[in-house]
Protein backbone atom coordinates (compact mmCIF):
# COMPACT_ATOMS: atom_id res chain seq x y z
CA UNK A 1 0.00 0.00 0.00
CA UNK A 2 2.87 2.39 0.68
CA UNK A 3 3.76 4.68 -2.20
CA UNK A 4 7.54 4.77 -2.47
CA UNK A 5 9.39 7.80 -3.76
CA UNK A 6 11.81 7.21 -6.64
CA UNK A 7 15.38 8.23 -6.03
CA UNK A 8 16.90 11.23 -7.73
CA UNK A 9 20.54 11.29 -8.71
CA UNK A 10 20.80 14.33 -10.96
CA UNK A 11 21.80 17.81 -9.91
CA UNK A 12 18.74 20.07 -9.92
CA UNK A 13 20.72 23.31 -10.06
CA UNK A 14 20.40 25.52 -13.14
CA UNK A 15 22.95 28.13 -14.14
CA UNK A 16 22.63 31.33 -16.11
CA UNK A 17 25.31 33.77 -17.20
CA UNK A 18 24.62 37.50 -16.99
CA UNK A 19 26.87 40.20 -18.48
CA UNK A 20 26.10 43.92 -18.12
CA UNK A 21 25.78 46.27 -21.08
CA UNK A 22 26.96 49.76 -20.17
CA UNK A 23 26.21 53.27 -21.38
CA UNK A 24 28.88 55.88 -22.14
CA UNK A 25 29.09 56.88 -18.46
CA UNK A 26 29.43 53.20 -17.42
CA UNK A 27 25.91 52.98 -16.08
CA UNK A 28 24.22 49.57 -16.57
CA UNK A 29 21.68 49.87 -19.39
CA UNK A 30 20.87 46.19 -19.93
CA UNK A 31 22.08 42.63 -19.37
CA UNK A 32 22.84 39.92 -21.88
CA UNK A 33 21.72 36.52 -20.62
CA UNK A 34 24.07 33.66 -21.48
CA UNK A 35 23.63 29.91 -21.56
CA UNK A 36 25.65 28.00 -18.98
CA UNK A 37 25.50 24.23 -18.65
CA UNK A 38 27.45 23.83 -15.39
CA UNK A 39 28.60 25.89 -12.44
CA UNK A 40 32.24 26.15 -13.51
CA UNK A 41 31.53 27.18 -17.11
CA UNK A 42 32.98 30.47 -18.30
CA UNK A 43 31.84 29.96 -21.89
CA UNK A 44 28.60 28.60 -23.30
CA UNK A 45 29.56 25.08 -24.62
CA UNK A 46 26.47 25.14 -26.83
CA UNK A 47 25.61 21.86 -28.54
CA UNK A 48 22.10 22.83 -29.61
CA UNK A 49 21.37 26.50 -30.24
CA UNK A 50 17.59 26.09 -30.06
CA UNK A 51 17.80 24.25 -26.76
CA UNK A 52 20.33 26.66 -25.26
CA UNK A 53 18.24 29.74 -26.05
CA UNK A 54 15.05 28.04 -24.86
CA UNK A 55 16.71 27.12 -21.57
CA UNK A 56 17.93 30.70 -21.07
CA UNK A 57 14.37 31.99 -21.48
CA UNK A 58 12.85 29.40 -19.16
CA UNK A 59 15.54 29.93 -16.53
CA UNK A 60 15.23 33.70 -16.69
CA UNK A 61 11.45 33.72 -16.57
CA UNK A 62 10.49 30.70 -14.52
CA UNK A 63 13.27 29.02 -12.58
CA UNK A 64 15.23 32.07 -11.45
CA UNK A 65 12.62 34.75 -12.10
CA UNK A 66 13.20 37.68 -14.44
CA UNK A 67 12.90 40.26 -11.65
CA UNK A 68 15.76 38.49 -9.84
CA UNK A 69 17.85 38.28 -13.02
CA UNK A 70 17.31 41.93 -13.97
CA UNK A 71 15.09 44.12 -11.84
CA UNK A 72 14.58 46.98 -14.30
CA UNK A 73 16.97 46.74 -17.22
CA UNK A 74 16.00 44.84 -20.37
CA UNK A 75 17.45 41.41 -21.06
CA UNK A 76 19.20 40.65 -24.36
CA UNK A 77 18.46 37.01 -25.26
CA UNK A 78 19.95 35.14 -28.23
CA UNK A 79 17.43 33.85 -30.76
CA UNK A 80 18.07 31.16 -33.32
CA UNK A 81 16.13 31.11 -36.56
CA UNK A 82 13.66 28.60 -35.13
CA UNK A 83 12.95 30.72 -32.05
CA UNK A 84 12.42 33.81 -34.18
CA UNK A 85 9.45 32.04 -35.71
CA UNK A 86 7.77 31.74 -32.30
CA UNK A 87 6.06 34.42 -30.26
CA UNK A 88 8.12 34.98 -27.08
CA UNK A 89 6.70 34.38 -23.61
CA UNK A 90 8.74 37.29 -22.23
CA UNK A 91 7.03 40.70 -22.22
CA UNK A 92 8.21 43.09 -24.92
CA UNK A 93 9.23 45.78 -22.44
CA UNK A 94 11.65 43.42 -20.70
CA UNK A 95 13.21 41.54 -23.60
CA UNK A 96 15.53 42.48 -26.49
CA UNK A 97 15.55 39.82 -29.19
CA UNK A 98 19.13 39.27 -30.31
CA UNK A 99 19.36 37.78 -33.81
CA UNK A 100 22.39 35.51 -33.96
CA UNK A 101 24.98 36.13 -36.63
CA UNK A 102 24.44 32.73 -38.30
CA UNK A 103 20.74 33.42 -39.00
CA UNK A 104 20.37 34.01 -42.74
CA UNK A 105 18.46 37.21 -43.61
CA UNK A 106 16.06 35.53 -46.03
CA UNK A 107 12.45 36.55 -46.59
CA UNK A 108 11.10 34.29 -43.85
CA UNK A 109 13.56 35.63 -41.27
CA UNK A 110 12.85 39.24 -42.18
CA UNK A 111 9.10 38.60 -41.96
CA UNK A 112 9.51 37.01 -38.51
CA UNK A 113 11.62 39.92 -37.24
CA UNK A 114 9.16 42.44 -38.67
CA UNK A 115 6.31 40.64 -36.87
CA UNK A 116 8.22 40.72 -33.57
CA UNK A 117 9.05 44.39 -34.09
CA UNK A 118 5.39 45.22 -34.70
CA UNK A 119 4.55 43.40 -31.45
CA UNK A 120 6.75 45.87 -29.56
CA UNK A 121 9.98 43.88 -29.22
CA UNK A 122 13.33 45.58 -29.69
CA UNK A 123 15.73 43.89 -32.09
CA UNK A 124 19.50 43.52 -31.81
CA UNK A 125 21.83 42.10 -34.48
CA UNK A 126 24.69 40.12 -32.96
CA UNK A 127 28.28 40.12 -34.28
CA UNK A 128 27.22 42.26 -37.20
CA UNK A 129 29.24 42.44 -40.42
CA UNK A 130 27.75 44.55 -43.20
CA UNK A 131 26.46 42.75 -46.28
CA UNK A 132 23.94 44.12 -48.81
CA UNK A 133 21.43 41.38 -47.95
CA UNK A 134 21.48 42.49 -44.28
CA UNK A 135 19.84 45.84 -45.15
CA UNK A 136 16.23 44.76 -44.33
CA UNK A 137 17.32 43.61 -40.86
CA UNK A 138 19.42 46.75 -40.31
CA UNK A 139 16.32 48.84 -41.00
CA UNK A 140 14.41 46.91 -38.33
CA UNK A 141 17.20 46.85 -35.74
CA UNK A 142 17.23 48.92 -32.56
CA UNK A 143 20.75 47.79 -31.64
CA UNK A 144 23.68 46.56 -33.72
CA UNK A 145 26.51 44.75 -31.91
CA UNK A 146 30.03 45.03 -33.32
CA UNK A 147 32.69 42.60 -32.10
CA UNK A 148 35.88 44.63 -31.58
CA UNK A 149 38.08 41.57 -31.16
CA UNK A 150 36.91 40.00 -34.40
CA UNK A 151 36.92 43.20 -36.49
CA UNK A 152 40.08 44.93 -35.25
CA UNK A 153 40.63 48.71 -35.40
CA UNK A 154 40.22 49.10 -39.14
CA UNK A 155 37.33 46.69 -39.57
CA UNK A 156 35.49 48.15 -36.59
CA UNK A 157 35.89 51.69 -37.92
CA UNK A 158 34.65 50.62 -41.36
CA UNK A 159 31.57 48.96 -39.91
CA UNK A 160 30.74 52.03 -37.83
CA UNK A 161 31.13 54.17 -40.93
CA UNK A 162 28.78 51.98 -42.96
CA UNK A 163 26.10 52.27 -40.24
CA UNK A 164 26.30 55.99 -39.56
CA UNK A 165 23.04 57.80 -40.15
CA UNK A 166 20.98 54.72 -39.33
CA UNK A 167 18.39 54.44 -36.55
CA UNK A 168 20.08 51.60 -34.67
CA UNK A 169 22.27 52.28 -31.65
CA UNK A 170 25.76 50.80 -31.93
CA UNK A 171 27.02 48.46 -29.21
CA UNK A 172 30.75 47.73 -29.00
CA UNK A 173 31.39 44.28 -27.55
CA UNK A 174 34.53 42.43 -26.47
CA UNK A 175 36.08 45.63 -25.03
CA UNK A 176 39.26 44.69 -23.12
CA UNK A 177 40.98 47.98 -22.23
CA UNK A 178 40.32 51.58 -21.27
CA UNK A 179 41.81 52.77 -24.55
CA UNK A 180 39.44 50.55 -26.56
CA UNK A 181 36.47 51.85 -24.56
CA UNK A 182 37.36 55.49 -25.23
CA UNK A 183 38.13 54.87 -28.89
CA UNK A 184 34.83 53.07 -29.58
CA UNK A 185 32.97 55.82 -27.76
CA UNK A 186 34.74 58.47 -29.87
CA UNK A 187 33.54 56.70 -33.03
CA UNK A 188 29.91 57.07 -31.93
CA UNK A 189 29.13 53.83 -30.09
CA UNK A 190 26.52 54.35 -27.36
CA UNK A 191 26.65 50.98 -25.57
CA UNK A 192 29.58 48.84 -24.41
CA UNK A 193 30.22 45.30 -23.27
CA UNK A 194 33.37 43.34 -22.52
CA UNK A 195 35.56 41.62 -19.95
CA UNK A 196 37.36 44.88 -19.20
CA UNK A 197 34.11 46.46 -18.09
CA UNK A 198 32.77 43.36 -16.38
CA UNK A 199 32.98 39.63 -16.92
CA UNK A 200 29.78 37.57 -16.99
CA UNK A 201 28.58 36.55 -13.54
CA UNK A 202 26.99 33.24 -12.71
CA UNK A 203 23.45 33.03 -11.36
CA UNK A 204 22.12 29.79 -9.94
CA UNK A 205 18.64 28.50 -9.19
CA UNK A 206 16.65 25.31 -8.91
CA UNK A 207 15.56 23.54 -12.06
CA UNK A 208 11.93 22.60 -12.46
CA UNK A 209 12.14 19.16 -14.12
CA UNK A 210 9.68 18.50 -16.91
CA UNK A 211 8.46 15.02 -17.65
CA UNK A 212 9.09 14.60 -21.35
CA UNK A 213 5.91 12.54 -21.64
CA UNK A 214 3.83 15.32 -20.10
CA UNK A 215 5.43 18.07 -22.17
CA UNK A 216 4.98 16.26 -25.47
CA UNK A 217 1.42 15.36 -24.55
CA UNK A 218 0.75 19.03 -23.81
CA UNK A 219 2.38 20.08 -27.08
CA UNK A 220 0.32 17.53 -29.00
CA UNK A 221 -2.86 18.86 -27.40
CA UNK A 222 -1.99 22.47 -28.18
CA UNK A 223 -1.34 21.70 -31.86
CA UNK A 224 -4.69 19.95 -32.26
CA UNK A 225 -7.17 22.64 -33.34
CA UNK A 226 -10.05 20.61 -31.90
CA UNK A 227 -8.57 20.51 -28.38
CA UNK A 228 -10.45 22.68 -25.90
CA UNK A 229 -8.96 24.79 -23.13
CA UNK A 230 -10.44 22.40 -20.57
CA UNK A 231 -8.62 19.45 -22.14
CA UNK A 232 -5.32 21.38 -22.11
CA UNK A 233 -5.89 22.29 -18.47
CA UNK A 234 -6.56 18.63 -17.68
CA UNK A 235 -3.23 17.62 -19.27
CA UNK A 236 -1.39 20.19 -17.16
CA UNK A 237 -3.22 19.13 -13.99
CA UNK A 238 -1.86 15.59 -14.38
CA UNK A 239 1.68 16.83 -13.81
CA UNK A 240 2.87 18.58 -10.63
CA UNK A 241 5.83 20.48 -12.18
CA UNK A 242 3.68 21.68 -15.10
CA UNK A 243 0.97 22.87 -12.72
CA UNK A 244 3.54 24.57 -10.51
CA UNK A 245 5.29 26.19 -13.47
CA UNK A 246 2.11 27.47 -15.09
CA UNK A 247 0.82 28.94 -11.82
CA UNK A 248 4.15 30.72 -11.30
CA UNK A 249 3.99 32.10 -14.82
CA UNK A 250 0.36 33.15 -14.54
CA UNK A 251 0.88 34.87 -11.19
CA UNK A 252 4.19 36.45 -12.14
CA UNK A 253 4.54 40.17 -11.50
CA UNK A 254 5.12 40.45 -15.25
CA UNK A 255 1.50 39.41 -15.87
CA UNK A 256 -0.31 41.28 -13.13
CA UNK A 257 -3.90 40.28 -12.50
CA UNK A 258 -6.54 41.76 -10.25
CA UNK A 259 -6.95 38.43 -8.50
CA UNK A 260 -4.74 35.38 -8.05
CA UNK A 261 -4.93 32.52 -10.52
CA UNK A 262 -5.46 29.38 -8.47
CA UNK A 263 -5.82 26.56 -10.98
CA UNK A 264 -4.49 25.41 -14.33
CA UNK A 265 -7.96 25.86 -15.84
CA UNK A 266 -7.99 29.52 -14.81
CA UNK A 267 -4.46 30.02 -16.12
CA UNK A 268 -5.23 28.50 -19.53
CA UNK A 269 -8.41 30.56 -19.86
CA UNK A 270 -6.79 33.86 -18.88
CA UNK A 271 -3.42 33.44 -20.58
CA UNK A 272 -4.86 31.79 -23.67
CA UNK A 273 -4.07 28.66 -25.64
CA UNK A 274 -1.46 30.49 -27.71
CA UNK A 275 0.57 31.40 -24.62
CA UNK A 276 0.39 27.81 -23.33
CA UNK A 277 1.53 26.53 -26.73
CA UNK A 278 4.55 28.88 -26.69
CA UNK A 279 5.41 27.75 -23.17
CA UNK A 280 5.08 24.07 -24.10
CA UNK A 281 7.26 24.62 -27.17
CA UNK A 282 10.00 26.17 -25.04
CA UNK A 283 9.81 23.28 -22.61
CA UNK A 284 10.18 20.85 -25.49
CA UNK A 285 13.11 22.73 -27.05
CA UNK A 286 14.88 23.11 -23.72
CA UNK A 287 15.39 19.35 -23.67
CA UNK A 288 15.68 18.76 -19.92
CA UNK A 289 16.19 15.21 -18.74
CA UNK A 290 12.98 13.33 -18.15
CA UNK A 291 11.36 13.47 -14.77
CA UNK A 292 10.85 9.72 -14.10
CA UNK A 293 7.36 8.44 -14.80
CA UNK A 294 7.32 7.14 -11.22
CA UNK A 295 7.11 10.71 -9.95
CA UNK A 296 4.22 11.46 -12.22
CA UNK A 297 2.33 8.35 -11.21
CA UNK A 298 2.70 9.13 -7.50
CA UNK A 299 1.53 12.71 -8.05
CA UNK A 300 -1.49 11.66 -10.09
CA UNK A 301 -2.45 8.95 -7.63
CA UNK A 302 -2.26 11.29 -4.63
CA UNK A 303 -4.16 14.05 -6.42
CA UNK A 304 -6.95 11.70 -7.50
CA UNK A 305 -7.29 10.06 -4.08
CA UNK A 306 -7.44 13.49 -2.45
CA UNK A 307 -10.21 14.45 -4.84
CA UNK A 308 -12.19 11.28 -4.12
CA UNK A 309 -12.09 11.48 -0.32
CA UNK A 310 -12.64 15.26 -0.15
CA UNK A 311 -16.39 14.88 0.63
CA UNK A 312 -15.49 12.85 3.74
CA UNK A 313 -13.87 16.02 5.09
CA UNK A 314 -16.36 18.54 3.60
CA UNK A 315 -13.63 19.84 1.30
CA UNK A 316 -13.83 20.89 -2.36
CA UNK A 317 -12.83 17.97 -4.62
CA UNK A 318 -11.17 20.35 -7.14
CA UNK A 319 -9.17 22.10 -4.43
CA UNK A 320 -8.27 18.75 -2.86
CA UNK A 321 -6.93 17.54 -6.23
CA UNK A 322 -4.68 20.61 -6.55
CA UNK A 323 -3.53 20.20 -2.95
CA UNK A 324 -2.64 16.56 -3.48
CA UNK A 325 -0.82 17.33 -6.72
CA UNK A 326 1.26 20.20 -5.31
CA UNK A 327 2.07 18.22 -2.18
CA UNK A 328 4.34 15.98 -4.28
CA UNK A 329 6.62 18.84 -5.31
CA UNK A 330 9.17 18.12 -2.59
CA UNK A 331 10.37 14.87 -4.13
CA UNK A 332 9.50 15.81 -7.71
CA UNK A 333 11.63 18.96 -7.49
CA UNK A 334 13.95 17.65 -4.77
CA UNK A 335 13.50 20.64 -2.46
CA UNK A 336 11.58 21.45 0.75
CA UNK A 337 7.90 22.11 0.16
CA UNK A 338 7.95 25.33 2.15
CA UNK A 339 10.74 26.70 -0.05
CA UNK A 340 8.88 25.81 -3.22
CA UNK A 341 5.47 27.07 -2.14
CA UNK A 342 6.63 30.35 -0.62
CA UNK A 343 7.05 32.26 -3.93
CA UNK A 344 3.86 30.79 -5.42
CA UNK A 345 1.02 33.31 -5.03
CA UNK A 346 -1.81 30.84 -4.47
CA UNK A 347 -4.44 30.89 -1.76
CA UNK A 348 -2.76 30.53 1.62
CA UNK A 349 -5.10 27.64 2.44
CA UNK A 350 -3.16 25.44 0.02
CA UNK A 351 0.15 26.33 1.63
CA UNK A 352 -1.17 25.73 5.16
CA UNK A 353 -2.74 22.45 4.09
CA UNK A 354 0.44 21.15 2.45
CA UNK A 355 3.04 22.41 4.91
CA UNK A 356 1.14 22.37 8.22
CA UNK A 357 -1.83 20.06 7.43
CA UNK A 358 -4.25 22.78 8.50
CA UNK A 359 -7.91 23.11 7.52
CA UNK A 360 -10.14 20.69 5.67
CA UNK A 361 -7.65 20.40 2.81
CA UNK A 362 -4.93 19.58 5.32
CA UNK A 363 -7.14 16.86 6.81
CA UNK A 364 -7.66 15.37 3.33
CA UNK A 365 -3.93 15.36 2.61
CA UNK A 366 -3.12 13.94 6.05
CA UNK A 367 -5.53 11.07 5.49
CA UNK A 368 -4.18 10.31 2.01
CA UNK A 369 -0.52 10.29 3.04
CA UNK A 370 -1.33 8.18 6.12
CA UNK A 371 -3.04 5.61 3.88
CA UNK A 372 -0.15 5.66 1.39
CA UNK A 373 2.38 5.04 4.15
CA UNK A 374 0.41 2.35 5.93
CA UNK A 375 -0.33 4.54 8.98
CA UNK A 376 -4.09 4.57 8.45
CA UNK A 377 -6.07 3.25 11.42
CA UNK A 378 -9.24 1.41 10.32
CA UNK A 379 -12.52 3.22 11.00
CA UNK A 380 -15.93 3.65 9.40
CA UNK A 381 -14.34 5.32 6.38
CA UNK A 382 -11.97 2.42 5.63
CA UNK A 383 -14.00 0.98 2.74
CA UNK A 384 -14.17 4.41 1.12
CA UNK A 385 -10.44 4.92 1.59
CA UNK A 386 -9.64 1.55 0.07
CA UNK A 387 -11.85 2.19 -2.98
CA UNK A 388 -10.37 5.65 -3.39
CA UNK A 389 -6.82 4.30 -3.22
CA UNK A 390 -7.35 1.66 -5.90
CA UNK A 391 -9.44 4.00 -8.05
CA UNK A 392 -6.60 6.54 -7.85
CA UNK A 393 -4.02 3.91 -8.78
CA UNK A 394 -6.08 2.95 -11.84
CA UNK A 395 -6.59 6.61 -12.72
CA UNK A 396 -2.85 7.31 -12.60
CA UNK A 397 -2.06 4.35 -14.86
CA UNK A 398 -4.79 5.37 -17.32
CA UNK A 399 -3.62 8.97 -17.48
CA UNK A 400 -0.04 7.92 -18.22
CA UNK A 401 -1.31 5.60 -20.96
CA UNK A 402 -3.31 8.48 -22.47
CA UNK A 403 -0.23 10.67 -22.41
CA UNK A 404 1.71 8.04 -24.30
CA UNK A 405 -1.04 7.97 -26.94
CA UNK A 406 -0.87 11.76 -27.23
CA UNK A 407 2.91 11.65 -27.62
CA UNK A 408 2.60 8.98 -30.30
CA UNK A 409 0.18 11.15 -32.26
CA UNK A 410 2.50 14.14 -31.90
CA UNK A 411 5.51 12.19 -33.12
CA UNK A 412 3.58 10.73 -36.06
CA UNK A 413 2.38 14.23 -37.00
CA UNK A 414 5.95 15.53 -36.83
CA UNK A 415 7.16 12.63 -39.00
CA UNK A 416 4.56 13.36 -41.64
CA UNK A 417 5.38 17.07 -41.81
CA UNK A 418 9.17 16.70 -41.95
Amino acid sequence: MMVSKPKRAEDDTVYLGRQPIYGPDREVRAYELLYRRAGGDTVAHVRDGDGASAQVMLQAFLELGLTAVTAEQPAFINHTRRLLMLDPILPADRCVIEVLEDVEPDAETVAAVRRLKSAGYRIALDDFVHRPEMRPLVELADFIKLDYRALGDRGFSEQVGSLKGGKARLLAEKIESEAEFHWCRSLGCELFQGYYLRKPEMLAGRRIPNNRLSVLSLLAGCTDLETSASVIAAIIERDAPLTYGLLRLANSALYRRRSEIRSAAQAVTLLGMDFVFRWATLLSLAGHDDCPTGYLEIALQRARMSELIAPLHTASPQEAYITGLLSTLDFVLNAPLKELLEPLPIDNRYKLAIVAREGTLGAVLDAVTAYEEGRWLPDENSPSMSRAYWDAASYAATMIAEMRVGVGRSQRRAHVTE
